[in-house]
């Protein structure tokens, strides 16, 4: 009878002991369902607002794309370049000695800098910037000039068959070839060579020919006077 009662209350207790791991495991099962229920439900909620950032997104990329566009398409207005800080000599000077070499480099890139800027407001403004282009010295202010040269600074003196051929064609008209210049002229012709030296006695022997025996007015006589010295100097 004891062992009955034993097994009996051995039995008992195995069977609350099952009960209670039912329960546990019910518990869990049941946690277990309540998470998942609640990742369905949080899934669209999330896909939801997922699809409000791409739409919210694609707003803003299309907003910034107009702005852009509405930019390059907006006429940029013209404004003044950025004036440069005058730069004086003596600013640059501070604390150091120029040389007058440095100097004058220094001058050219202000003058270019104020050129620049002078141009830009110029454009700036719609206006356009005359060139002014230098007057040119005549044949004759050319050609006595290379005589001037020729006789004053030969180291730096070069021949020039244009500027010859201009003085022996006018050598005896007064008015291109002044008095003043006409004995250094003489000079010239007399170091003549070749066939330069022969054409000019030709010159001279035709017009003292041509003006004969005379009389002469002021400017035939001056002429005469002149083709007489060629002659008495080249021959």
């Amino acid at each position: 009878m004891a062992k009955d009662k034993s097994n009996g209350t051995k039995g008992s207790s195995s069977d609350e002991t099952d009960a209670v791991k039912r329960k546990k495991e019910r518990k869990i099962e049941k946690s277990k369902k309540m998470k998942l229920e609640e990742t369905e439900q949080q899934v669209p909620e999330l896909l939801v607002k997922q699809k409000k950032h791409k739409k919210h997104k694609k707003t803003c990329s299309t907003e910034d794309m107009g702005m852009k566009n509405e930019e390059e398409e907006a006429p940029q207005e013209i404004t003044e370049p950025p004036s440069h800080p005058a730069v004086t000599l003596e600013q640059d000077q501070e604390g150091e000695d120029l040389s007058t070499e440095e100097r004058r480099v220094l001058e050219r890139k202000l003058k270019k800098l104020r050129t620049k800027e002078e141009k830009a407001k110029l454009k700036a403004e719609g206006k356009t910037v005359e060139k002014v282009i230098p007057d040119k010295p005549l044949p004759s202010q050319q050609a006595l000039d290379y005589l001037t040269c020729w006789n004053e600074n030969r180291t730096a003196w070069k021949f020039q068959k244009l500027r010859q051929t201009w003085l022996l064609q006018q050598m005896f008209d007064s008015e291109k070839v002044p008095d003043e210049s006409f004995p250094v002229l003489l000079l010239y012709i007399e170091g003549l060579r070749g066939a330069a030296r022969d054409v000019t006695v030709e010159k001279a022997e035709a017009l003292v020919r041509s003006l004969g025996d005379g009389p002469w007015d002021k400017e035939e006589q001056q002429k005469m006077q002149r083709a007489r010295e060629v002659l008495q100097l080249l021959s």
